[in-house]
């Protein structure tokens, strides 16, 4: 009876089914997500049947199930055909029932990829979850459920098959920085383009600020090669012209001379060709520096990316930079600000105005 057992699981699936597990209106998620939990847990079937309240035989089903298709095998969504009669009045058993079925992806229930208020009317009426009800109020109730429109995001699962222990080494290294040494993520954030970027501002209306528009340029690109200090939270780098390998030697020899050669560098980084070269590694063994390596198409496990998107918000978004001196100079503008040398307001400026005057 125990022979089947659920696989390992993916960080993103168990964070999907401790989500699945919490459903309140929907019970069958809730217990196929236990079920799989308690079986990566080491529970035996048997008790996980007695846990869950169904029989031993269902628990071997949902496990097949996950191990062949993953989550989407163990997902039930209740209202393919539901032609009960409902009252006028919406109670708030009926508001959930109308929350988690615009929840529900619409290409299961309706064969399209996106759903519409009158066309989520369209259905509830149809398969008699309400007996009549207007777009107006339909998108009122969804809005007090905390239903709202977003969009849709990107994601690329990893195929490395060495995932799993890169995984493990890089969270334990966050977890429990070595004491004697210091947790640096590098990375290089680029290539940037002397171009005008849009962004967002605060404007009356009609007085939106506009921008250039660019076919050809003829300067070059710049790369901003930088690493973050875990402990110190701060962000530090420099740009260059190229990021080969010549290039990324130097700037970790430069990284290097900003920490005593006592003090051992743990380096977190992608698996960009210039990295794994054998230049680095013998650099790294003979400089008292260990590198770790995200696995492929995981590069969310550098936490230096995160801090690239403020980067561009506040120092490249609604910029028109002419020159690369420019544009580094918004840069490292942002960079001092953020790493806490200098107040928000450009007071040095200020006081330079007020001698001038």
């Amino acid at each position: 009876m125990d022979r089947v057992r659920a696989r390992t699981l993916k960080p993103y699936e168990r964070q999907k089914l401790h989500k699945m597990k919490r459903q309140l209106t929907n019970q069958v998620n809730s217990r196929h997500a236990r079920i799989v939990l308690l079986s990566t847990g080491g529970v035996a079937n048997a008790e996980i049947a007695w846990l869950c309240d169904c029989t031993p035989q269902w628990v071997r089903r949902i496990l097949h199930r996950f191990n062949a298709q993953g989550i989407d095998g163990i997902i039930w969504y209740p209202f393919y055909a539901d032609h009960t009669g409902q009252p006028r009045v919406f109670f708030a058993d009926v508001v959930e029932r109308i929350a988690e079925v615009a929840l529900s992806p619409p290409k299961q229930l309706t064969g399209l990829n996106e759903w519409s208020l009158p066309k989520l009317r369209q259905y509830l009426i149809e398969q008699g979850v309400v007996p009549s009800i207007s777009v107006e109020h339909l998108r009122q109730l969804l809005r007090q459920r905390g239903v709202r429109w977003r969009r849709t995001k990107t994601w690329k699962e990893s195929a490395d098959p060495q995932f799993v222990p890169k995984w493990r080494a890089i969270r334990r290294l966050y977890r429990r920085p070595p004491k004697d040494g210091r947790v640096l993520c590098v990375d290089e954030f680029g290539p940037l383009n002397l171009q005008p970027r849009h962004g967002i501002c605060l404007a009356r209306q009609g007085k939106v600020t506009r921008y250039r528009a660019t076919y050809k340029r003829t300067l070059g690109v710049r790369h901003f090669l930088a690493y973050y200090d875990l402990k110190t939270d701060r962000l530090y780098g420099y740009l260059s012209e190229r990021k080969k390998l010549p290039d990324f030697l130097g700037f970790l020899k430069w990284v290097r001379r900003r920490y005593p050669m006592s003090q051992r560098l743990h380096l977190v980084m992608d698996n960009y060709g210039t990295h794994v070269s054998v230049a680095v590694a013998a650099w790294a063994a003979t400089h008292n520096v260990r590198l770790y390596f995200t696995p492929t198409n995981a590069s969310w496990l550098n936490r230096i990316e995160c801090h690239f998107g403020p980067l561009k918000k506040f120092a490249l978004n609604n910029s028109d930079h002419r020159s690369h001196a420019e544009q580094e100079a918004a840069i490292m503008s942002y960079i001092t600000w953020r790493n806490r040398r200098r107040p928000i307001g450009v007071q040095p400026l200020a006081k330079a105005r007020n001698r001038a005057a």
